[in-house]
């Protein structure tokens, strides 16, 4: 649940930036409907600070860069947090899938201008992905998600000027990512998210713009081996994958953030992450997070440490559970 903890604070702090607490109005809660959009998903990623342009291998891809499905070995199923991923891979064609998300801010207070709560306002996001990704070649890959957005507001209690609403959109997210080296030690992608229609709840003076970003990144893999008797050879691999990640607002280029973050690795079994965030509205901060795989079945866990003060909630947790098959 720390997701929906974490898309509750933006919900918030979005509303409190144009009213006080007391003067929550119907306008501003569905105007910040398409913000979870923004929000992570995936363990693997968040462990990283957020650095998954150039994500490979993975279904929780299709949530950063759709080019990084097609370098998927095997189908995949997954449980992230708030997310079900389904991802099939066919050599003929490539890797088809979808994904569904769920976002529930749970319920917020209504008040009136003495602070006496008259209602309960409870917001939700749905997100629908159809995703399909391909390899051109040995090193190219590219990727495309087609995304059904729904955002819905309803309310108990004193609701005679606070309407429920319902808004629903269509978007895309389309990427491609290149491997460049020795067996692809450097991989960099670039996507564009979140491009499509506005999110229309009551009217069309309130629709909300798709927080549409353009993402450009890269990671660098480097293999090292553990020396193993006194004649040498080569023992149990090891590897390090350092990346980067640089995003804007599609359109305004000068509004640039950055994600740095480090994945070392023992064989297939054991990953330990960590990263940091130099974003804004107050999300900065580092992150850290592990894996575990054994067979057909992996785990991975991540946690993020916000360096903000204005949030009252915990430090979000996130949790993904995936089997290929």
């Amino acid at each position: 649940m720390a997701v929906g903890r974490l898309g509750g604070w933006l919900l918030v702090a979005a509303v409190l930036t144009v009213n006080p607490p007391n003067r929550l109005t119907a306008q501003n809660v569905n105007n910040a409907g398409a913000l979870f959009l923004s929000l992570p998903v995936g363990a693997r990623a968040v462990g990283m600070g957020q650095t998954a342009v150039a994500l490979a291998g993975r279904g929780e891809a299709a949530f950063w860069n759709p080019a990084g499905l097609a370098t998927m070995p095997e189908s995949e199923f997954a449980l992230e947090s708030h997310a079900l991923t389904a991802y099939f891979h066919s050599h003929g064609i490539g890797v088809i899938g979808g994904a569904v998300y769920l976002l529930d801010y749970g319920d917020l207070d209504r008040t009136d201008s003495t602070n006496n709560t008259i209602a309960r306002i409870s917001p939700r996001n749905l997100e629908f992905l159809a995703s399909y990704a391909t390899e051109l070649g040995s090193s190219l890959t590219l990727g495309i998600n087609y995304k059904l957005v729904e955002f819905r507001v309803d309310c108990s209690g004193d609701c005679r000027d606070f309407p429920g609403g319902k808004g629903v959109t269509n978007g895309v997210d389309i990427g491609g990512q290149l491997a460049v080296g020795a067996d692809g030690a450097l991989r960099v992608g670039v996507a564009v998210r979140n491009i499509g229609f506005k999110l229309q709840v009551n009217n069309r003076d309130q629709a909300d713009a798709l927080p549409a970003r353009l993402v450009i990144g890269a990671l660098y893999r480097l293999a090292l081996h553990v020396e193993r008797g006194a004649a040498g050879g080569s023992g149990d691999g090891i590897d390090v994958n350092l990346a980067a990640d640089v995003d804007s607002r599609w359109g305004s280029y000068g509004d640039s953030q950055m994600r740095l973050g480090v994945d070392v690795g023992y064989q297939r079994m054991l990953r330990v992450r960590g990263g940091y965030a130099f974003v804004r509205d107050g999300l900065s901060g580092p992150c850290v997070g592990m894996g575990v795989t054994s067979g057909a079945i992996g785990v991975d866990l991540a946690r993020s440490f916000l360096s903000s003060s204005d949030f009252v909630a915990d430090n979000p947790t996130f949790f993904s559970f995936h089997v290929v098959f």
